[in-house]
């Protein structure tokens, strides 16, 4: 299998291009950038002999169709999806090359799924907004609603916090200072969080103004009880799309409380929120013993409400990220996603999201093996998509 990378010297095509290069069946992996230097500093740094740089304007329609008709599939790392998702795609679509992403921009995601149909006629199978969140949270929002007879509500949330410097010390967060957003994620945060975004709501469309309503999401310590916002982001777009949701279908998100401070301040010009949540009364969570050393600082929850065997039933998912799971983290989606891709075992022609055409048990499966192959720590599949069922009756 041979891999064309866009967008290679950023973080998500590097953590990307680190795992898929583990395959014996991934001969080849181009990380293609239109900055050179960066690019090669990039493929030197993984260390891999499967792994090359190579200059590429993404934007330069000609000059990435000749390009991608070499590889077996492309993953696009290229952000803002806003600007470039549509272009591209439309381009390797034209190309007849399999393709995959890690959009999480909502607007785009809107845009790219328009683009359904030419893929067909091209016989094209292109997998969007397939990262961390969106993407696995997609897939655990998908092995949920399979549990349910009928799914009235669902919320997908996600939620960082600053990694204990004294767990931290040794990896490679020692010396972060909590600084851990990159200028391209900020620009993101700002974009989902400025102005009114889309929720599904009473079985159709509306909008919620961002950072302004917020919801208590729970995780392990010490990432603990996130106060979380409703944002823009890719999820509800597409689930509420291709899953059947009765009610409500929106997305939540969690920063440490003085950046979130700094967003809001910044994307909408005042720090403190209109609606916080209101306190709860409720054990905090703990989840499977694997986690409770492993300094939990990041994660993110699928949170359903409807009807299992004629009863009302809440269902979580949960995926977490402690000090040393940063790679397995971020990365994994996206090299799973492409993987997946390029051995035809996703080939449904058309423009879908994970939740689509990927398999919640072979893909958890493989994500626990990428967990206990860098842990050195055996993860089960239980370990990884945690499930907590309550009944509501």
């Amino acid at each position: 299998m041979k891999v064309l990378i866009l967008g290679g010297a950023g973080t998500m095509a590097m953590g990307g291009a680190s795992y898929l290069a583990r395959y014996d069946d991934v001969s080849e992996i181009v990380m293609s950038d239109i900055n050179l230097e960066a690019v090669e500093k990039v493929a030197e740094m993984l260390q891999s002999p499967k792994i090359k740089a190579k200059y590429l304007d993404a934007l330069d329609k000609d000059m990435l169709i000749e390009e991608a008709k070499k590889y077996d599939v492309v993953l696009s790392c290229v952000g803002p999806y806003t600007k470039f998702g549509v272009p591209i795609l439309e381009t390797i679509i034209e190309a007849g090359v399999n393709y995959v992403d890690v959009c999480d921009d909502h607007d785009a995601a809107i845009e790219l799924m328009k683009l359904d149909e030419k893929a067909k006629e091209k016989g094209v199978s292109a997998l969007i907004c397939m990262g961390t969140t969106p993407g696995i949270s997609n897939v655990q929002a998908k092995a949920v609603y399979d549990m349910l007879d009928e799914c009235d509500t669902m919320k997908i949330a996600w939620a960082i916090t600053t990694p204990d410097p004294e767990m931290a010390k040794g990896t490679r967060l020692e010396h972060t200072g909590g600084d851990l957003i990159s200028k391209a994620a900020w620009d993101h945060l700002i974009h989902v969080s400025s102005g009114k975004v889309p929720i599904w709501k009473n079985g159709q469309w509306d909008q919620i103004d961002a950072l302004e309503y917020g919801e208590w999401v729970d995780f392990d310590e010490p990432l603990g009880r996130a106060e979380s916002y409703y944002i823009g982001h890719a999820e509800p777009v597409t689930l509420a799309k291709y899953l059947d949701i009765k009610d409500f279908c929106a997305c939540l998100g969690s920063i440490m409380p003085p950046v979130m401070k700094r967003l809001r301040k910044e994307a909408r010009g005042h720090e403190e929120a209109h609606h916080p949540p209101k306190p709860i009364d409720k054990e905090p969570f703990v989840g499977n013993e694997i986690w409770h050393d492993r300094g939990v600082w990041g994660g993110q929850a699928v949170i359903v409400e409807g009807t299992k065997d004629g009863r009302k039933v809440r269902i979580t998912s949960r995926l977490q990220m402690g000090i040393t799971d940063i790679n397995g983290y971020n990365s994994s989606g996206q090299a799973i996603g492409t993987y997946m891709m390029g051995k035809g075992l996703i080939n449904k022609k058309g423009v879908y999201a994970p939740e689509v055409v990927i398999d919640p048990d072979p893909f958890f499966k493989e994500l626990a093996q990428y967990y206990s192959d860098d842990a050195k720590k055996e993860f089960s599949v239980d370990d990884i998509n945690m499930i907590e069922i309550e009944y509501l009756d």
